[in-house]
């Protein structure tokens, strides 16, 4: 049985439920939706005129409930309800990538942010609602005051919502604190990811950057229905990780998803488990993460970081693996 398959013998009712068609072909509505957002978005675009019943069924699932993943309301989450970037007030920083922390530093393409540890906050406000602070030179953080408006600057909008949340943000952060200590994912608000390190030969960590390899797998737990020990699988699934990973490969990393709503998610129920690793090992690989993670029966993919080719030109596919009992 491949995951998102109903469990046991299909009913009738069970069955008008289910992908007669295509690559998911025995998986059931519900499965899809949450395991291929890119898909769904094909199928609601490309099946909108299909008059195959199946074909229109699932359409018309996804309609429904397409919009309860994509846009699920927070307000009743107790952790997530008082989020900075749910509030009104963060749409500009969450536009550019920005937290509401000072000192902030770095810059995007639309807006610069600077290190103001030097200057009290109302004076860095006041001089960014006058466009007084401009960047001296882009590959440094080094600042001077100039009357008139360089080409990269903080916005005033911007620093006002820094203002108005940092209060805010900084309680999200020390809330998350013990979560990111003691390994519980699925509690943390304030970052998307929590990175594994692999450990060196001498012990030293080394940043997941270098340990990626040339793709990943892609593996999804629940990270909302909670245990007897208030863990959810994507908590216990992390803790094994951290523990094992160093036995299952000294080459590479992984990262796993927080609580913080991420665009890229199939499902606000379901978390992610990344991890790298080169084509040569993947299988190798894979299977005792399998074993680790006790992973179900079904299709694995393994996907490249970037567009490959073969040596006539065609591209390369991702690749699928296929875990039955006997593995």
């Amino acid at each position: 049985m491949e995951a998102g398959q109903e469990a046991g013998p299909v009913k009738k009712k069970q069955k008008l439920m289910t992908v007669q068609f295509g690559k998911y072909k025995g998986w059931s509505f519900q499965g899809v939706l949450e395991k291929d957002p890119s898909y769904v978005d094909w199928a609601l675009k490309n099946l909108i005129t299909d008059t195959r019943q199946n074909q229109m069924d699932f359409v018309a699932y996804l309609k429904e409930h397409h919009q309860d993943v994509i846009n699920p309301d927070y307000s009743q989450d107790p952790l997530l309800k008082d989020a900075w970037y749910l509030d009104s007030r963060a749409q500009v920083l969450v536009q550019h990538d920005l937290d509401p922390a000072l000192p902030l530093q770095g810059c995007t393409s639309a807006v610069n942010y600077c290190s103001v540890e030097d200057i009290s906050i109302e004076e860095y406000k006041s001089m960014l609602d006058q466009d007084l602070l401009r960047q001296h030179d882009v590959l440094d953080y080094e600042f001077e005051l100039n009357f008139l408006t360089g080409d990269y600057f903080l916005k005033p909008e911007i620093v006002n919502a820094v203002m108005a949340l940092h209060d805010k943000y900084m309680r999200n952060k020390a809330a998350d604190e013990p979560y990111i200590s003691s390994g519980t994912p699925s509690k943390v608000i304030t970052r998307y990811w929590l990175s594994g390190r692999r450990m060196s030969a001498i012990g030293e960590r080394v940043g997941t950057e270098q340990g990626q390899g040339t793709g990943k797998w892609t593996l999804f737990f629940d990270k909302m229905k909670e245990n007897a020990e208030g863990l959810t699988e994507l908590d216990i699934c992390y803790r094994s990780l951290q523990e094992n990973f160093a036995s299952i490969t000294s080459k590479h990393s992984f990262k796993v998803s927080t609580r913080r709503p991420n665009s890229n998610a199939a499902h606000s129920q379901t978390g992610v488990v990344v991890v790298y690793c080169n084509e040569d090992d993947r299988v190798e690989i894979f299977l005792q993460l399998a074993q680790l993670l006790s992973l179900k029966k079904g299709k694995y993919y393994w996907k490249y970081h970037t567009s490959r080719y073969a040596k006539d030109g065609v591209k390369a596919s991702d690749f699928c693996y296929t875990l039955d009992a006997d593995n």
